[in-house]
């Protein structure tokens, strides 16, 4: 296993409190997890409630990544969960001779994807990533892998594991105490997989998975 890599340390952290979104609804969660309009650009009880690019969420951040990584123009990078690609947007601003890659399960993502990236974005899942062996220099997978049961999590750990040829970061959802997850319980939309931190770091063993990881806590 790596090593604790805080991916998101310059991401803006949200305005909104666990405790001020209304009762989540398993309706809710079923639309949501269709990953289509509603969920990036519907109403906010579906997720998002509009999904629209700003370099305030992912410019310091890419530079943090990229800085810690060691990327040049010569790097190779795959976006597992990529949406609409506004992180790839940033790599591409930052790095244009990069190579860059995206995949993401959201045909709607995949089709509204930032213009400048958009050719580099597929569809697919990240239990099965439609890449060759050891393709890439960093594999990044930002709160996308825990959307999947434990079983698909492993598989997509052992995915990212394959297509990587040098590094790799997964973010997922964690708690440490009770409070953290009564919080996760009542705000996440779309996770299936939502475990403690120990809990996670077997799950990484289990998969086989030698990566970096870094974990995502609702207050």
């Amino acid at each position: 296993m790596g090593q604790y890599f805080d991916v998101l340390k310059f991401y803006p952290a949200g305005k909104g409190r666990a405790d001020e979104r209304p009762v989540i609804t398993e309706e809710q969660r079923e639309i949501s997890r269709q990953f289509g309009y509603d969920y990036f650009d519907g109403d906010r009880k579906y997720g998002y409630g509009g999904y629209s690019y700003h370099p305030r969420f992912w410019t310091q951040t890419v530079e943090h990544i990229a800085a810690h990584y060691g990327l040049s123009e010569t790097s190779a990078v795959l976006d597992v969960g990529c949406g609409k690609g506004f992180m790839l947007k940033d790599l591409h601003l930052l790095l244009p001779g990069a190579t860059l890659a995206g995949v993401d399960i959201s045909p709607y993502a995949v089709r509204t994807a930032e213009s400048e990236v958009s050719q580099f974005i597929v569809e697919g899942c990240a239990s099965s990533l439609p890449f060759d062996d050891e393709s890439f220099d960093l594999v990044l997978s930002i709160n996308t892998i825990h959307n999947l049961d434990r079983e698909g999590c492993i598989q997509a750990l052992a995915e990212i594991q394959r297509v990587t040829r040098r590094d790799a970061c997964v973010v997922v959802d964690a708690w440490s105490t009770e409070e953290e997850h009564e919080a996760m319980m009542a705000w996440v939309l779309t996770a299936k997989t939502m475990l403690r931190t120990d809990g996670w770091l077997r799950t990484f063993e289990d998969a086989e998975y030698t990566g970096d990881y870094s974990f995502w806590t609702v207050s």
